[in-house]
């Protein structure tokens, strides 16, 4: 299962539609809250792709709580913020990639299939 997590539902809807097009499972969750409840009391998530900026807990304390609980799911950090920088985040370990909004979908697509080892 891939996890989707973004405030923003158009996006959660548009980036379920294409990965459950590609044959994979996939979950959403509207702040990182409810993500890390997820991630917490399931082990069937294979990645995750993780909004920086949202309301309740945002994907910066997202990455936290998840190092904390030693969760090793990988993640996309996808954010629409210009001046954010993939740097900020690189002190996790479970980051393997970042995407700016609007993203390149088939870069996605290939980063996701890489990391899942699929072609």
């Amino acid at each position: 299962m891939i996890l989707v997590v973004d405030d923003d539902e158009r996006v959660r809807r548009m980036l379920k539609e294409l990965l459950e097009g590609e044959g994979f499972a996939v979950e959403t969750a509207g702040n990182g809250g409810e993500a890390f409840c997820m991630l917490r009391d399931r082990d069937d998530c294979q990645c995750m792709l993780l909004d920086m900026s949202m309301p309740d807990i945002n994907g910066a304390q997202l990455l936290l709580l998840m190092q904390a609980e030693e969760i090793v799911t990988p993640v996309f950090v996808v954010t629409g913020f210009e001046d954010f920088e993939a740097d900020e985040i690189g002190g996790f370990a479970n980051v393997v990639g970042f995407f700016r909004k609007p993203m390149d979908t088939a870069a996605l697509l290939d980063g996701i299939h890489n990391v899942l080892g699929k072609s």
